[in-house]
C-alpha cells in the first residue's frame, strides 16, 4: 500500500510539472456567440478560445504562453480575415460585407483566457433570405462548435453551429431537441475529466445491480443540479465548480487505493455528481437562453448526456468483468487509479492554485 501511495506521489509530481500543457491542450471546444439581426445588420458578438485561436494563426509573437492585448493589435489584420473567412451573412443570395468593430483578450466564467470580438453585416437594403454562417476554429476537429444566442424580430433562439452548419430561419422543437442532444453528446466525451469519474467509479469492478445503483444515481444528481443552475435557483462560482469536479476524481481514484470495502460507493456517485451537474449547466449557462426554448434544450441536453454516459458505461463494464477474471485486475486496477489520481491532482492543482 505504501509503494502504491509513493509510486502515486510521484506520478503526480511529474504530472505536475509535465501536464500544464496538456491540460492547457484541452480547452472548452465551444466558442459562444450572440447575433443580433436587425433590418439592414447583423450583428456577431464572438467569444472563442484564445488558446485555440494561437494554434491556428500563431499570435504568441514573444512565445511566452500567452497572448496579450498588444499582440491581438499587431495581428488585428490577420485576426479579421480570419473571421470574416469563418463567419458569414448573405442575403437573397448575396454575401453582406462584415467588419471587425471590436476585439480584445477577456476570461470565461471558469477563468480561461478568451478572444472577444464583434464583426458587423451592414447592408444599404433590408435583409432578406437571410443565411448566418459561424466556423470558427472548426478546422481544429469535428468536435468544435459555436453555441449561438440569435435575437431576431423581438425573438431569442438558439443555435448550434457546427463545420458546414448555417442558420435560415427559426429553428423548430424538433431542430432545436436534434442539436442540444448532441451537443449533450459531444460535452461528454470532450470533457475527459467527466470520463476519469466515471471510470474511476467503475474500475474495481462491481454486480450489475451495483453498477445501475452508482449510474442512477450520479445521473439523478447531475439532473438535479443541471436544471437548477440553469432555471437560476441555484449558482456557484465556475472555478469551485471545476475544482470540485477534479476532487471529485482524486477521491475515488484514491478510494480505490485504500478502501477495502466499498458498499456505498452509490453515495458518494450522488455527491459528486451534484458537482458535474454545476460542470454540465455551465455549458447552457453561457446562453442565456430564454423561458421558451428553456426547457426544449436543458432536457435534450440532459439526455445526450446520458446517452453518452450509457455508451461509456456499456464499454467499460464488460472490460472491467472480464478482467476481474484474470490476474491482471488487482495490479492493472492500481496502475488504472494511481494514473486517475495523478490526472485528478493535476487538475486541482491547476483549478485552485495555478
Amino acid at each position: 500500500m505504501r509503494q502504491a501511495l509513493l509510486v502515486a506521489a510521484l506520478a503526480a509530481l511529474l504530472a505536475t510539472h509535465l501536464g500544464a500543457a496538456s491540460a492547457a491542450a484541452h480547452p472548452a471546444n465551444v466558442a459562444y456567440a450572440r447575433i443580433t439581426i436587425a433590418d439592414a445588420e447583423v450583428a456577431v458578438d464572438l467569444s472563442l478560445n484564445l488558446f485555440e485561436l494561437d494554434l491556428v494563426l500563431s499570435l504568441d509573437g514573444n512565445l511566452d504562453g500567452r497572448v496579450d492585448a498588444g499582440e491581438l493589435a499587431t495581428r488585428r489584420a490577420d485576426i479579421d480575415a480570419y473571421l470574416r473567412r469563418t463567419i458569414g451573412v448573405s442575403a437573397s443570395g448575396r454575401d453582406v460585407t462584415g467588419q471587425l468593430v471590436a476585439l480584445a483578450p477577456g476570461r470565461s466564467g471558469d477563468g480561461r483566457t478568451v478572444l472577444d470580438a464583434k464583426v458587423v453585416f451592414r447592408s444599404e437594403r433590408p435583409l432578406r433570405d437571410l443565411v448566418v454562417r459561424c466556423a470558427p476554429l472548426t478546422e481544429l476537429g469535428a468536435d468544435h462548435t459555436t453555441l449561438a444566442r440569435i435575437d431576431a424580430a423581438g425573438q431569442r433562439r438558439e443555435f448550434v453551429f457546427r463545420a458546414g452548419a448555417v442558420y435560415r430561419e427559426a429553428p423548430g422543437v424538433l431542430t432545436t431537441a436534434r442539436d442540444f442532444l448532441q451537443l449533450g453528446i459531444v460535452h461528454i466525451f470532450i470533457g475527459y475529466d467527466h470520463i476519469a469519474f466515471l471510470l474511476a467509479l467503475l474500475l474495481t469492478g462491481a454486480s450489475l445491480a451495483a453498477v445501475v445503483k452508482i449510474v442512477t444515481a450520479f445521473t439523478v444528481a447531475h439532473s438535479l443540479t443541471l436544471a437548477l443552475a440553469v432555471l437560476g435557483a441555484v449558482r456557484l462560482d465556475p472555478r469551485l465548480v471545476e475544482a470540485g469536479i477534479a476532487l471529485s476524481i482524486v477521491y475515488v481514484a484514491a478510494e480505490n487505493l485504500l478502501a477495502t470495502r466499498r458498499d456505498g460507493r452509490w453515495l458518494v456517485s450522488f455527491a459528486f455528481g451534484l458537482v458535474h451537474g454545476f460542470g454540465f449547466a455551465e455549458v447552457l449557462g453561457e446562453l442565456g437562453l430564454p423561458s421558451t426554448a428553456l426547457a426544449t434544450s436543458l432536457v435534450a441536453f440532459n439526455v445526450g448526456v446520458e446517452v453518452a454516459q450509457v455508451a461509456i458505461v456499456a464499454v467499460a463494464v464488460p472490460l472491467v468483468h472480464a478482467l476481474t477474471r484474470t490476474r491482471l485486475h488487482v495490479p492493472v486496477t492500481r496502475l488504472a487509479s494511481i494514473a486517475l489520481l495523478s490526472l485528478g491532482l493535476v487538475w486541482l492543482y491547476q483549478r485552485t492554485l495555478a
